[in-house]
């Protein structure tokens, strides 16, 4: 059915001397004030150095914005890395806000990436219940029809408290579907979230279907996101992003990567800033020292 989604991976020579492509998740720009425009977003990627955009639609409240990214290339010489939105089965798979991701991958412009976080497959379903499979892959047949005609891919992103919460959740998926327009996401933080344990099982398990990974800095607290943990800029939290980086070296992903950002709150400009500058440090060292980051990871 085409090439696998685990084709952006290179040999570990390759690999050494090349730096990973960068994106910011908008939600870097959300504050308890507010939200930058898109414009004030995508300029001041640009003169931070990151290489793609990103933008959040969630339910289906900011579908216009969608429209934008067909000029984001020209405009701000930026790529898009993707569309991030919520599938929602409890509603009824008619229910306008999960029509609206089949309509936004009709029309999509400017993007080739859908980040699908999947929050129920049905109504009293807990999360990774695989008693919602049948429900999801239905779903996403449908929309893979779609993807197949427009080039688009479909990527599982796990969510703590959702119904894909775990990656072997996507995992699961990926197998049963086998379609090469589906792919998925590993997310630093949802991974740490949910237990942060078998990082190495995590990866090899996921390496054949990932497409792009976003990492955050985090720290186990009550009062953080889902009263589990905090999301921060790289170069705070206890979560060590340098080993998992070096972990994504060994499996080859040279795909893109991003930065979460999800309340972090304040200056977006400065913390993107010096997550960037963070993550260019892990890498320099990386290539420098790769023995570094071999680090005995806890079962």
């Amino acid at each position: 059915m085409g090439e696998r989604p685990g084709n952006r991976f290179a040999d570990k020579e390759e690999l050494a001397a090349m730096a990973y492509r960068v994106y910011a998740m908008d939600f870097s720009f959300y504050n308890s004030m507010g939200i930058y425009s898109f414009e004030a977003r995508c300029e001041m990627l640009k003169e931070i150095g990151y290489d793609a955009a990103h933008l959040s639609i969630w339910h289906g409240e900011r579908w216009r914005d969608a429209a934008k990214l067909g000029s984001v290339k020209q405009r701000y010489g930026l790529d898009v890395a993707g569309v991030y939105v919520v599938l929602d089965l409890s509603l009824g798979e008619s229910h306008p806000r999960n029509q609206g991701i089949l309509n936004l991958l009709e029309t999509l412009e400017g993007c080739s990436t859908v980040e699908l976080a999947i929050q129920s497959a049905g109504s009293h379903l807990r999360p990774s219940d695989p008693a919602g499979d049948d429900a999801v892959v239905k779903w996403l047949e449908q929309a893979l029809q779609i993807c197949e005609r427009r080039n688009i891919d479909i990527l599982l992103y796990t969510h703590l408290s959702f119904w894909v919460e775990r990656h072997e959740d996507a995992v699961r998926l990926c197998r049963r579907l086998n379609h090469p327009r589906l792919g998925i996401v590993f997310c630093g933080f949802h991974w740490y979230a949910v237990d942060g344990t078998n990082l190495t099982g995590t990866l090899e398990a996921v390496a054949p279907y990932l497409k792009q990974v976003n990492l955050s800095g985090s720290r186990r607290n009550p009062h953080g996101f889902g009263d589990v943990a905090t999301i921060e800029p790289l170069d705070e939290g206890e979560l060590d992003n340098f080993a998992l980086l070096g972990q994504l070296k060994q499996i080859g992903f040279h795909g893109m990567i991003g930065f979460q950002g999800w309340s972090e709150g304040g200056d977006a400009y400065l913390k993107l800033s010096r997550s960037l500058q963070a993550f260019r440090d892990m890498e320099r060292r990386l290539e420098a020292h790769p023995h570094w980051a071999e680090l005995k990871l806890l079962p």
